[in-house]
């Protein structure tokens, strides 16, 4: 029963509840030299937003393969290289812009987003985003 539970809370801290952006979030992996479509999403959480709420930023981790540089190395028997990614999403939903970048490293993610948020509200310490 634990289990269970402990499953259910992982599902629901991995749900993204967009789905707009996590189809951009998938693109944009695709487009960079990952396979987006298998890409594993967490933790994609609000962490700034400008009132009325028409721009909004939000953090996610991803877990990707990356796609090998030949096509002939898409083999089954090739080895399969996984990345831990750290991304950020700017949201402008009166432009309809879908801005994503990632990191390798949570401290460049942490730069930008110090750019991004800047003269917006940052939500609950923004979950470890801000720079003290």
């Amino acid at each position: 029963m634990i289990g269970w539970i402990k499953h259910l809370r992982q599902r629901w801290n991995d749900w993204c509840g967009d789905r707009d952006m996590e189809l951009t979030i998938r693109r944009h992996l695709t487009e960079n030299g990952y396979f987006g479509g298998t890409a594993k999403l967490q933790n994609v959480r609000l962490v700034a937003v400008q009132r009325p709420g028409w721009l909004q930023i939000y953090r996610f981790e991803a877990t990707v393969r990356l796609r090998p540089d030949n096509p002939s190395d898409d083999l089954p028997d090739a080895a399969a290289e996984y990345r831990e990614l750290y991304g950020l999403v700017k949201d402008d939903i009166r432009h309809k812009i879908n801005t994503v970048r990632v990191f390798d490293d949570e401290d460049e993610r942490r730069e930008l987003f110090s750019r991004w948020s800047e003269d917006l509200i940052c939500l609950r310490g923004a979950h470890g985003l801000t720079i003290q």
